[in-house]
């Protein structure tokens, strides 16, 4: 027999044992167990009297509704409907250090890289050696075209590039939404029945920006319709406002951050915004590489 092999032989026989005697006491129906069934009895009767906030009883808050009702707009400022807006995508929490993400990416796309330098290799000349190597009192010199040399190269300098980098799909997502609750929240979100003009006059969509708009806003509005060649805003109103610099005008396919942030006012027609809704909140598509197979 070996040794210290009893005292843990006895220790699972006793634990065996207090294992046995709880179920049999269990099978029989003690006191506790009865005891602990009434109480578990008494809570439910109690949560069913008065359902708390799980079971959408008296006590529990009230949900807040899913979209926003928004008015709608003309250009006399007379309001002829309203609109709901999701509040997935117009009233979501403001996430500043997810606009600058998304700022930062917009603007390294958008930058071009062309700078560049030359290095002693690409400058021209410095073919022979320009002194003698001894002699002359002064440092000794190879070539002209020498980065330490006036003229030479230049020694780790720009060389075009793109300064692009990638951002998650569903950060762009976020960073448009809070734009578009950050307008909403400030009051510089306004929905346009039609911007569709009758005519390319310049001189007419000044008059009615300025009778739509404050005058403190007006020399910083953003127009969004449907797209170019909708019904809601169409060719002629980006024709007439190609020369109001204070006015840029996006189909929304072409809605981004920076656009949104660096205007004051952002003024939307209500098929615009379905769209931009509708594209927030489409689900990601991935890569076939990207979806895993399921293991029956």
């Amino acid at each position: 027999m070996i040794r210290g092999s009893a005292p843990k032989v006895a220790r699972t026989v006793s634990i065996w044992k207090s294992l046995s005697a709880c179920s049999l006491s269990g099978r029989s129906g003690s006191s506790a167990e009865a005891h602990s069934a009434a109480s578990l009895a008494g809570e439910r009767q109690a949560e069913a009297a008065d359902p708390g906030p799980r079971q959408g009883g008296a006590a529990a808050q009230a949900k807040q509704p899913s979209h926003l009702e928004w008015p709608i707009l003309n250009f006399a400022r007379d309001q002829v409907g309203s609109h709901l807006l999701p509040r997935a995508v117009f009233d979501v929490p403001v996430r500043r250090d997810i606009l600058h993400r998304v700022v930062r990416w917009q603007r390294a796309k958008a930058q071009q890289g062309t700078h560049a330098t030359k290095t002693r290799a690409q400058v021209r000349g410095g073919g022979r050696k320009p002194v003698k190597q001894k002699g002359t009192g002064s440092a000794r010199k190879g070539t002209i075209r020498a980065p330490h040399m006036r003229g030479g190269g230049v020694t780790h300098g720009p060389h075009p590039r793109s300064h692009a980098h990638s951002l998650l799909r569903k950060m762009r997502r976020q960073g448009l939404a809070c734009a578009l609750s950050a307008k909403a929240a400030q009051g510089q979100l306004t929905l346009l029945d039609s911007m569709r003009l009758d005519s390319i006059k310049t001189k007419s969509l000044d008059t009615k920006l300025k009778q739509f708009l404050p005058e403190g806003h007006r020399r910083s509005v953003l127009l969004i319709d449907s797209s170019k060649n909708g019904t809601d805003g169409g060719a002629f109103l980006r024709k007439a406002a190609a020369n109001l610099k204070f006015v840029d005008i996006l189909p929304q396919e072409g809605l981004n951050v920076y656009s949104i942030l660096n205007r004051d006012q952002l003024v939307l027609t209500p098929e615009a915004a379905d769209a931009i809704a509708e594209r927030v909140t489409r689900p990601i598509r991935r890569s076939p590489l990207d979806i895993k197979p399921s293991i029956a």
